[in-house]
């Protein structure tokens, strides 16, 4: 019965995040109401303050389930690790994650999260923010990192978790000219990240 219970409350979840995106891309964050969220779910609005607490904590649960694949991914980072060149594999990953992130929330949805963090008065909202969208990406890139300087291939002295935070860092600056510039392809952004992470690398190398 257990089982059943947490199904469903996972498929209610699914449902209400499903009806605040749309409704966040059509209406906009601040338009945008719960009890709008709760109707097109199919849900009573006390569902959704119960789950959530707030519309921006709502907000941050889009932003969340864009980054759970990395975590699963890391194992097969790890073995492609073997034979890829370390600047593409890193590459891959980020573009995996960013993949990741687009598939749970749209090049349209990401401008009403931007501007939601930047604009909150609460001051724990962006550390959260922050913490959400970087950590899961850097233990992957540090995982890869780790094992080309224990391959020898690159500096024995090398930071990993430095690099991986400062490559998740420029990740996120490119991914921002992505959401804002429209003539800014997913294949340019592929293209310029690739740059920055060859760049970094090539510094690091034995």
């Amino acid at each position: 019965m257990a089982g059943l219970r947490e199904k469903q409350k996972a498929r209610r979840r699914e449902l209400i995040e499903k009806a605040a995106g749309a409704l966040f891309v059509e209406k906009g964050f601040d338009d945008t109401t719960i009890e709008e969220i709760a109707e097109r779910a199919v849900v009573s609005p006390a569902t959704v303050y119960n789950y959530y607490g707030s519309k921006g904590e709502l907000l941050l649960a889009l932003v969340a389930r864009g980054e759970v694949g990395i975590a699963e991914k890391i194992r097969d980072f790890m073995k492609q690790a073997q034979t890829e060149d370390p600047a593409s594999l890193v590459t891959a990953v980020i573009m995996s994650n960013v993949e990741d992130t687009l598939s749970a929330l749209s090049r349209e949805l990401w401008g009403h999260v931007v501007a939601f963090i930047a604009t909150t008065p609460d001051p724990e909202v962006a550390p959260k923010y922050l913490n959400t969208i970087a950590d899961g990406l850097a233990r992957a890139i540090e995982h890869v990192i780790a094992h080309f300087v224990a391959a020898g291939v690159f500096r024995p002295d090398t930071d990993s978790r430095y690099v991986a935070y400062l490559l998740t860092r420029i990740e996120r600056i490119q991914f921002l000219n992505f959401v804002y510039l429209k003539g800014f392809s997913l294949e340019a952004l592929r293209e310029a990240i690739g740059r920055d992470v060859a760049f970094i690398l090539q510094g690091l190398r034995v």
